[in-house]
């Protein structure tokens, strides 16, 4: 699925309500924990509030006042959320959003989990106030009861506060930063709080392990501290204390569970995202960008991977622009700096290959028309040429230069030149078939070919180089390819190159040529078939 799909899929799925139903959930497991534990505690005043609550009707009282408690949760909840549901509705209607209201509504998602945390705890905190001082004063429980109810719901207010910290930035990371962050960069919004991985395992484990921990060792001490005054058996203590430690073991082995699971997608599924992306860039996809969904470690590690995909992507552009300017083989071969700078000596064999009449043709045509046709045939020229391992350095006018055993080795490089240069007729024949159907003039070329040392390497100016071999070897092929207009033939191969052959061509020697610029005479064959 493509970014644009993404969006305007998000768009229509953007929802809040997933918001209040996390946090709606960490409270009412709050209280229902903190009900079971106090239901279960093995101290005289919860007993007698347990009376109360299942045989003389003090249920009632939770369902005349949890509704208010948890509707004004949510109603704080709103007021929070308010700048991040203003910048969606904007996003949505498409209208220009003002930098300060993108600002203020993207650093209040990131920093969401943070301030429900703190809310919640707060009220936890005044929750515990208001109930201890409830009990008493209008029940006149013991000091010591309502001090052990005090600790006890702020703790429980500490496991809560996590659970809707770790689940309402679940929620965020699949359902709201991408809508809100399509290009990432969560890092850099400022005015947000981070939190590393190492601290969300601690968190992890002071809530799943540290809380329960201390609320087994505070109602103990408090059990203790009781039974100092109480003439309850040893044996039926041990039994109220065993039956509360196996509520409070299975309550937090669930929470540690869910939290576990909860953590473990926050840093796993990054990592998984992140994974898969890489592979398909090993493959060459470079459209593909990792979702970061965090201001951690993960969210920069997601930006820079993201930053070097774009990286590569750009160097794939500029290595396939350049491989259209020299060819691949010698594109690769320069940025992987393996051409020496003062250029190496090789033995290679060059073809040329020249237009007939090509300035009668120019000046018969217009100039689309010539680069059109121009354009076909160094098309079909090159093709026959990479067929046999040549590599074509450069075209000039209606010339083309190509080499055989440099920069890549090739050992047959002398019977491939040849090979490519028949393969350069049949092209030929194919493009005048098609030229002439069109009612157009068919074209004659000239391809001459020799083989001897040459050095290959960067020439130029130092602040452009151009790859090039020097040589008198470069100079007889180009004059040979000149041959071909006396001798009336379209491939000639020289003597030297003839050698070099592994294999039997049909081919016709002439008698020696003289050359323009050389005293001694060339040899020279036509290739026949």
């Amino acid at each position: 699925m493509n970014r644009e799909t993404g969006d305007a899929m998000a768009k229509r799925d953007i929802s809040f309500g997933g918001l209040y139903l996390r946090n709606l959930n960490a409270n009412l497991l709050g209280i229902v924990i903190i009900t079971a534990l106090n239901l279960c505690t093995p101290l005289e005043f919860f007993k007698t509030t347990r009376l109360f609550i299942l045989i003389q009707g003090g249920w009632k009282f939770f369902l005349v006042l949890i509704p208010p408690a948890l509707a004004l949760i949510g109603w704080v909840q709103y007021r929070i959320q308010r700048p991040i549901e203003n910048l969606a509705a904007l996003i949505i209607s498409g209208k220009e959003i003002p930098q300060d209201v993108r600002q203020r509504g993207q650093q209040r998602l990131l920093n969401l989990p943070f301030i429900i945390i703190l809310v919640n705890l707060s009220a936890y905190v005044i929750l515990s106030a208001l109930d201890s001082a409830a009990f008493y004063l209008l029940r006149e429980a013991p000091f010591k009861a309502c001090l052990f109810l005090f600790i006890r719901i702020i703790m429980i207010g500490l496991v809560t506060a996590f659970l809707s910290f770790f689940l309402i930035e679940d929620h965020s990371r699949k359902s709201l930063i991408p809508f809100f962050f399509p290009e990432g960069r969560l890092a850099h919004v400022d005015g947000t709080i981070g939190i590393s991985i190492l601290r969300r395992i601690r968190l992890l484990n002071g809530a799943g392990t540290v809380n329960p921990m201390v609320i087994l060792l505070v109602t103990l001490a408090f059990v203790m501290w009781e039974s100092q005054e109480s003439a309850i058996s040893a044996a039926q203590l041990g039994r109220e204390i065993f039956v509360f430690s196996l509520v409070l073991c299975v309550i937090f082995i669930v929470i540690a569970f869910w939290l576990n699971v909860l953590v473990g997608h926050s840093i796993l599924r990054p990592i998984e995202v992140m994974l898969g992306v890489v592979d398909r860039v090993k493959e060459g996809d470079f459209t593909r960008r990792i979702n970061v969904s965090s201001n951690d470690e993960l969210g920069v590690l997601g930006d820079a991977g993201n930053d070097m995909i774009l990286g590569l992507a750009d160097r794939e552009r500029i290595m396939e622009t350049f491989g259209k300017y020299v060819t691949p083989e010698i594109r690769d071969q320069i940025l992987a700096g393996r051409i020496p700078v003062n250029g190496e000596r090789r033995e290679a064999t060059l073809l040329f290959s020249d237009l007939r009449a090509f300035t009668s043709y120019v000046e018969e045509n217009d100039p689309e028309e010539v680069i059109l046709s121009m354009r076909e045939y160094f098309t079909a020229m090159q093709g026959a040429i990479r067929k046999h391992r040549g590599l074509v350095l450069q075209y000039v006018g209606d010339e083309i230069e190509a080499v055989f055993n440099v920069p890549i080795e090739d050992s047959n490089h002398a019977e491939n030149a040849l090979r490519a240069a028949i393969e350069m007729r049949k092209s030929l024949g194919k493009l005048n078939r098609e030229r002439v159907r069109q009612g157009k003039i068919p074209f004659r070329h000239g391809i001459g070919i020799y083989t001897g040392s040459v050095l290959a390497g960067n020439t130029g100016s130092e602040d452009r180089l151009s790859y090039a071999l020097i040589g008198n070897t470069v100079n007889l092929a180009s004059r040979i390819q000149g041959l071909t207009k006396d001798l009336q033939w379209d491939i000639l191969v020289s003597q030297e190159t003839v050698q070099k052959l592994s294999r039997t061509f049909s081919l016709h020697e002439e008698s020696p040529q003289s050359i323009k610029g050389y005293s001694m005479p060339v040899t020279v064959y036509k290739v026949l078939e």
